[in-house]
Order: structure tokens, then C-alpha cells, then sequence
């Protein structure tokens, strides 16, 4: 870490070497559509993990402070389909699962709603995931807002979504155009900035090692071709980083910093 101070401190290292992780969703207007982006973990769903289990916090009230209601949102894109980045996709209304956002197309990977729908006994038994596929996504595909997707999949002029494996099989991140400006949001590829320093850092458990490796050092080369904001889900303030070469060198820094902007 020491090495890395200089950029990580104060936003993503405090004086003690530690970190705080934080779990949002990110909302954004491009192309006439209002995109949603991981919509976290969801109220009243049952968990192991305490800290999730049958949360009940004001979600929708602080997206209306925003000025978005759930009727607004055109586009809801799971990054991955474990319950933090899925949850809100759903809430219980008269004891049954209903899309909380119905005028919405929900992005998924086909190969994640594969991994995680009925057929998911052909892989690891992954028990921080019990039941999220019936509670947070099938409901959505019964009302018939679901929309799986491959490869490099087109939404809009400006917004595409791309494989990005490793974390999960059929992990994907979004990539945003906009006035020549480049963004990734990029899920759960990194959890620490770290990472993107020293790609082989484990943090809980990649379905595919390997490729959650080559693809932080894909990320890193992407930023430092185009300046694209890397826009991770469970990042504090200021919430990204941006690549940049010096030489022949690769140099990283919290996005909008002095070491950024230099």
C-alpha cells in the first residue's frame, strides 16, 4: 500500500491502511433515457449474512431526492446478478415480488441469467445468493421487462454494454459516450483501487481468477487510451479512477484530485 498512498489516501486508504466499502447505484440521463444502474440490494429479502438480511432502508425516498421516481427509469442494468447488484429490481407488494421500476427495460446478461436462473445446480453451490434469482429477477421476467443480452450489446447511441468476466461468469459493465468523454461503470471488476495496481489481489471470491485479472489490466488500458472515468460499485468518494500514461508508464488517481487533473 505504501507505494500507492500518495494516490489512494485520503479517498480510498485512511491513516490505518483501511478501507471503507460502499453499496449504491448510480442514476444518469444519456440519449433521451434515464439509466439505473445495480440497484443494490432491496428491502424485506431474507439473507445470511446479517448485515443484508430483510433490510429496511429508505432506497426510494433517496431516489426521489434526486428527482427520479421509479416510473422514470428506462433502463435498469444489472452489472451481475449477486443480490447487491440486483436487489431493488424488485419489491414486495400484497406478498408478491413485483418490478419496482415497470416502465423499464432490465438489462441482463444472458450467460449471468443462465449462471444464476433454474439451471444453476451445474455450477458451485453459492449459498451468499440463495433465492435472489426468484425474488429479484424472475419477477421481472414474468411481467416481461426482462431483456437478455451477448457480446457487446448497443443500447442507445451512447451507452453499450460489454462483457467484462471474472467477478462472475457473465459479469458485464456499461460503457457511456458523451461529449467525447469516456465512463465505464464497471461493477464489481474492482473492489479497491488496489486492484487495478495489483491485479491479483483477491477480494471474496471470483468465479473465474484468470479472467478477473486480464480484465483489470484491460480496464487500466482503456482509461489511459481515452481518459475514461472507471466508475466501480462499491467505491467511496469520489466514486472513480482515471489512468494515464507518463512514458512508458502507467499512473493511476482518484478521479477529479489534483493528481488527476495535473
Amino acid at each position: 500500500m505504501a507505494a500507492n498512498r500518495h494516490w489512494l489516501a485520503p479517498h480510498f486508504l485512511d491513516e490505518n491502511d483501511s478501507f471503507d466499502l460502499v453499496f449504491q447505484s448510480w442514476i444518469f440521463e444519456a440519449d433521451d433515457r434515464v439509466v439505473l444502474v445495480d440497484p443494490c440490494t432491496g428491502n424485506g429479502k431474507p439473507h445470511p449474512v446479517p448485515f443484508f438480511d430483510n433490510l429496511e432502508v429508505p432506497f426510494i425516498e433517496r431516489m426521489s431526492e434526486t428527482g427520479y421516481r421509479p416510473e422514470d427509469i428506462d433502463l435498469v442494468v444489472c452489472s451481475h446478478l449477486h443480490h447487491d447488484h440486483c436487489g431493488w429490481n424488485t419489491q414486495l407488494r400484497d406478498g408478491k415480488w413485483m418490478p419496482t421500476f415497470p416502465n423499464a427495460r432490465y438489462i441482463m446478461r444472458r450467460s449471468e441469467f443462465e449462471r444464476w436462473g433454474p439451471q444453476r445446480d451445474r455450477h458451485p453451490v453459492f449459498d451468499y445468493n440463495e433465492s435472489v434469482f426468484e425474488r429479484s429477477v424472475q419477477p421481472v421476467v414474468d411481467a416481461g421487462l426482462a431483456e437478455l443480452v451477448s457480446g457487446s450489446h448497443r443500447l442507445t447511441a451512447g451507452i453499450v454494454v460489454e462483457p467484462a468476466p471474472g467477478h462472475t461468469l457473465g459479469h458485464q459493465m456499461l460503457h457511456l459516450v458523451s461529449g467525447g468523454q469516456h465512463a465505464f461503470f464497471t461493477g464489481d471488476c474492482f473492489h479497491h483501487p488496489i486492484q487495478l495496481v495489483e491485479p491479483a489481489i483477491p477480494f471474496g471470491d471470483a468465479e473465474d481468477l484468470e479472467q478477473a485479472i486480464a480484465m483489470r489490466r484491460k480496464l487500466v488500458e482503456l482509461s489511459a487510451d481515452n481518459g475514461a472515468l472507471l466508475i466501480a460499485a462499491h467505491l467511496p468518494a469520489p466514486y472513480a479512477v482515471r489512468a494515464r500514461r507518463e512514458g512508458g508508464d502507467l499512473h493511476l488517481a482518484a478521479a477529479g484530485t489534483q493528481e488527476d487533473l495535473k
